[in-house]
């Protein structure tokens, strides 16, 4: 019996994937928020990199006996990716981050 995620739709597999490639893909544009790179450079690499680990499990799955391959799951793994990129671009028009070394040095800004 395959049990159902969120809204009944998809198998709760599929948006486990989704999540933790949604994850790693902030995760990443996050570390890369300060490079010098434009901002599309930066959600081509998030996504190249989120994929490419994802690809790359795959791939090793389908050496081990207990588990299999499957493109659905590397196909879910990319939509998590592009929508968390495309959600952190959206996000970083509005948020500004500060480099704080202790919490008493946050102030409001003006």
């Amino acid at each position: 019996m395959i049990q159902t995620g969120p809204l009944g739709v998809l198998p709760y597999s599929t948006w486990l994937h989704a999540l933790a490639y949604a994850g790693l893909a902030v995760t990443l544009a996050y570390a890369l928020q300060d490079s010098p790179w434009r901002d599309r450079s930066v959600l081509a690499v998030v996504f190249l990199v989120a994929v490419g680990y994802g690809g790359s499990i795959e791939l090793l799955q389908s050496t081990l006996d207990a588990r299999t391959a499957d493109f659905g799951d590397l196909l879910v793994n990319a939509v998590g990716a592009v929508i968390a990129a495309v959600c952190w671009r959206i996000l970083t028009r509005w948020v500004r981050f500060y480099r704080v070394r202790r919490v008493a040095e946050l102030e409001a800004p003006v």
